[in-house]
């Protein structure tokens, strides 16, 4: 959850039917690219991607109105090595990032990249893609970091020499370091508690058990986001508090 926009996997093709799809026509601001390029209704798109066994993140506001999309398709599986009784992954899966998209309305605040994070996160994989305009390219290396691909390092075949790669290292910690740099995007409830308690106390007003057990809660649940300035800053905060 980042405010009230919800990221997630989509398991059965039947939860594609509680979304909102807001579909661009008539001039209409919404979901276009499919739509307009191939005429494909995205209720399809979508469904028949959950079907082939693809992996189907979304970003969900309110519970229930689609903002975004990615579609990733598994085409290499990890490899794993075990020497003297242990064992170690030696290559990571590659997946195939299909398509990502976000409703034209919402874009440029930061939603494709925390739903693409968000993804990777889950999927701890490298992940390749084929950018078919500039505009997406340019988001694929400047925005995600994406990077030309080896296909000879990665075991991939020459099919693929023209990708764009994200290695699983760097996409394992793209989370954490978007949480860093865009914290009041990625756990915005954490931080705005967080400052309203700070401003309270710096004002001297009091400030309720029950305030600080929801402050508490947020701040647990999100540890493994924060970055050692931002965690040392709430934890001497609550530390205040403690007898």
């Amino acid at each position: 959850m980042a405010g009230n926009i919800s990221y997630g996997l989509l398991e059965t093709a039947g939860s594609v039917d509680a979304l909102d799809i807001d579909i661009g026509q008539s001039g209409n601001l919404g979901f276009n690219y499919f739509h307009n390029k191939f005429g494909m209704p995205y209720d399809f798109l979508l469904k028949s991607s959950i079907s082939s066994n693809h992996s189907l993140f979304v970003a969900v506001k309110d519970n229930c109105k689609l903002l975004g999309f990615a579609r990733f398709e598994k085409i290499s599986d990890e490899t794993e090595r075990t020497y003297r009784g242990k064992t170690n992954i030696v290559n990571h899966s590659v997946h195939l990032l299909r398509s990502i998209e976000v409703h034209p309305s919402h874009r440029h605040v930061g939603i494709g990249r925390l739903l693409f994070a968000v993804s990777v996160k889950y999927l701890r994989t490298n992940v390749i893609t084929m950018p078919d305009n500039p505009g997406a390219a340019r988001f694929f290396k400047e925005k995600l970091k994406f990077t030309g691909l080896n296909p000879g390092n990665n075991g991939l075949s020459s099919r693929y020499r023209d990708y764009l790669i994200l290695p699983y290292p760097r996409a394992r910690n793209m989370l954490k370091t978007m949480a860093g740099n865009y914290p009041r995007m990625v756990m915005p409830e954490l931080v705005g508690r967080y400052e309203a308690l700070k401003f309270r106390f710096n004002m001297g007003k009091s400030i309720s058990g029950e305030d600080l057990n929801e402050f508490r809660i947020l701040f647990e649940d999100s540890r493994d986001l924060l970055d050692d300035k931002l965690m040392y800053e709430m934890y001497s905060f609550l530390e205040e508090f403690d007898d």
